[in-house]
């Protein structure tokens, strides 16, 4: 075999290559971007059960057996994620309101849902890919609403 059909032989194998090295590459890149896509998701709900488990969230105007002392103030918060990802930003918006709950000194959110955004005609808006939250922070007391205050 002479110089010319090795050189034929090697210029088709890189033609070959060069389109599976490609392929190869933005595999790998996908591959990455879901790892760190799926560790942020991980740690977000790491952060959301570490509140939860300091705070009480219901969607009711109080806590079953529980009474509520003082009305701290409303909280509102909204998160936001990329489109088709309303479950990372109904956590993030969950975990903003926890936290701004907290910094009030609440035991807990009463009344939360979730609310919608209106232009200034009253107008119904839809914000893609977020999610805004409200609720009332509130402290708590062992005493239930039944039980006489001594």
């Amino acid at each position: 075999m002479n110089l010319e059909g090795i050189l034929g032989h090697i210029g088709a194998l890189i033609l070959i290559a060069i389109p599976f090295a490609l392929v190869y590459a933005l595999v790998i890149k996908e591959i990455r971007r879901r790892t760190v896509r799926r560790a942020a998701i991980h740690a977000l709900s790491q952060d959301l059960k570490a509140l939860l488990e300091q705070i009480t969230v219901v969607s009711t105007a109080g806590v079953t057996g529980k009474t509520v002392e003082k009305t701290l103030g409303p909280v509102v918060a909204e998160g936001s994620a990329g489109a088709g990802f309303l479950g990372v930003a109904e956590k993030r918006a969950l975990i903003t309101l926890l936290r701004r709950a907290k910094a009030l000194g609440a035991d807990a959110i009463v009344n939360v849902h979730h609310e919608r955004y209106t232009d200034e005609a009253g107008k119904i808006r839809w914000r893609p890919g977020v999610v805004r939250l409200a609720g009332e922070a509130v402290k708590l007391s062992d005493r239930r609403r039944d039980e006489p205050s001594l």
